[in-house]
């Protein structure tokens, strides 16, 4: 049976008075409802300029373009039908054999839609078989090592440098796309070896040549836009700075979020007055609620998980949104009316790059920024005199989402600032602060598992100071112990 709340209004205006009753009884039930991820095949996704692929996909997950470029590793006469861009001899085609393999058997993020683009250009091509030596010498469960830890490897990493520099000095050859694919190896070499200084480098590079030809958008090829744009965004959110590049064509720039985001909205309505110093990181926050409303409505899809180009498309206009916002500097004077609201942005802001990274993560790309945020949001959940209940639902969320991606022992400050801002809502125990957290921004499938043991802590330091009040103890938030 409905559970139906009723508020008393006396006189219009006075509905603005019981705003946070209505807000958390709307929240308690969407809190419910995320609990379990539904499948809503029924609803529609609108993108404005969906341009990712130059055919749909096959029950197999490969694009029919892919189908047609990429042979089986097996059939030797269609791998000596291809028009490989160099002379191939047997040690060549024993790279490619193993690497078509390699793609096919096992998920590598970019793996497929790059071997078809690596194709089309030399030095790109002896980029991926100095990356298929890696991969065969790699051990399971190993990092991906840099090309100097083989000689085999470096010995085609050296043929496609040398091809780069010769070709970079003939004006000719600077204007077309191929030397574009062929930087653009390095560049994922990079990122996923985690060398991004290296990785900024050639995006500085790689930038002067996509300027050249007009802007990332004159890029021909969907797929080599959006993986451009996939890494440049790594690197920049790694670094915590702007990406190179705009938001490119065939992003999601228009999510249909349908009913998910109510509740959010309800918040996101009452800044306007009461904090007007957070206008500016809306947008961020709602670009990443439809990246959330998105993945809720489509994850149970067959291989949605391992769909690299859904996953760039759908990341990159919330990470643009949330990179792009300029950084403000704390006043010294922590009763200065912004002090509290200037923490609780850039809290809101790093809460939003780790839900992005952890789901990046979850489409089984390397993030090594996770850590980095997380490490930097510890240092902001410990700036003193911060009154984390200004705006305390948003608080509540930027917290719990930092703390379930943080080590156990080391999220004592977010435990704390989360019982601090549910003790001012009149919260008394963790359940009543999820089912807030899960209104706002949430992917069950995301955090779902790792929630009972933040709950677990959460309420015991409830218990505790409850205790504390009754017998005059003192805790250390850091550690959580008397």
């Amino acid at each position: 049976m409905p559970d139906f709340e009723f508020v008393h209004v006396n006189q219009p205006g006075d509905e603005k008075k019981n705003s946070t009753k209505v807000r958390r009884h709307v929240m308690k039930d969407i809190g419910r409802a995320r609990r379990k991820p539904k499948n809503r095949g029924g609803e529609t996704t609108i993108a404005r300029d969906v341009q990712a692929t130059a055919a749909g996909p096959s029950s197999s997950g490969q694009t029919q373009d892919e189908q047609a470029l990429v042979p089986s590793p097996l059939d030797e006469a269609r791998l000596g039908d291809i028009p490989f861009p160099v002379d191939m001899d047997e040690e060549r085609r024993s790279l490619a054999r193993f690497i078509f393999t390699a793609v096919r058997s096992s998920h590598l993020p970019f793996g497929l839609p790059w071997l078809s683009i690596g194709l089309a250009d030399s030095a790109s091509w002896y980029i991926t078989l100095a990356n298929a030596v890696l991969f065969k010498q790699m051990k399971p469960g190993q990092s991906k090592p840099e090309f100097s830890t083989s000689t085999e490897a470096m010995k085609w990493y050296t043929m496609s440098l040398k091809s780069i520099s010769k070709r970079l000095e003939d004006p000719d050859e600077a204007s077309k796309q191929g030397l574009i694919v062929a930087i653009t190896g390095f560049i994922c070499h990079d990122t996923s070896t985690g060398n991004f200084a290296r990785q900024e480098i050639h995006f500085q590079g790689l930038k002067r040549l996509v300027d050249g030809i007009g802007g990332i958008d004159e890029i021909a090829n969907p797929v080599l836009r959006l993986m451009i744009s996939w890494h440049d965004l790594s690197g920049a959110a790694y670094r915590n700075g702007l990406p190179h590049f705009g938001v490119p064509k065939g992003s999601m720039t228009d999510i249909n979020t349908g009913g998910d985001t109510v509740y959010f909205d309800m918040l996101l309505d009452s800044w306007d007055k009461n904090c007007p110093y957070l206008g500016d990181i809306q947008n961020a926050l709602k670009a990443t609620a439809a990246v959330a409303s998105f993945v809720n409505q489509n994850s149970q899809t067959p291989n949605f998980w391992t769909d690299e180009l859904t996953a760039a498309r759908l990341l990159a206009p919330a990470l643009h949104e949330v990179l792009s916002l300029q950084g403000r500097a704390l006043p010294n004077d922590p009763s200065h009316p912004d002090y509290s609201g200037t923490a609780a942005r850039e809290a809101f802001r790093r809460s939003a790059l780790i839900f992005l990274a952890a789901l990046k993560a979850k489409f089984g790309a390397v993030s090594f920024e996770l850590r980095r945020h997380v490490q930097d949001f510890r240092q902001i959940s410990q700036i003193p005199h911060v009154d984390w209940a200004v705006v305390p639902e948003l608080n509540l969320w930027a917290h719990t989402i930092a703390a379930l991606e943080e080590q156990s022992d080391q999220r004592g400050w977010h435990v704390s600032a989360i019982v601090g801002v549910m003790e001012s809502a009149g919260f008394t125990a963790s359940r009543q602060a999820l089912d807030v957290v899960r209104g706002i921004i949430w992917i069950e499938a995301l955090f779902g598992d790792k929630v009972e043991a933040l709950c677990r802590e959460i309420d015991g330091l409830v218990a505790f100071r409850a205790m504390e009040r009754l017998s005059g103890l003192s805790m250390d938030p850091s550690t959580g112990v008397a």
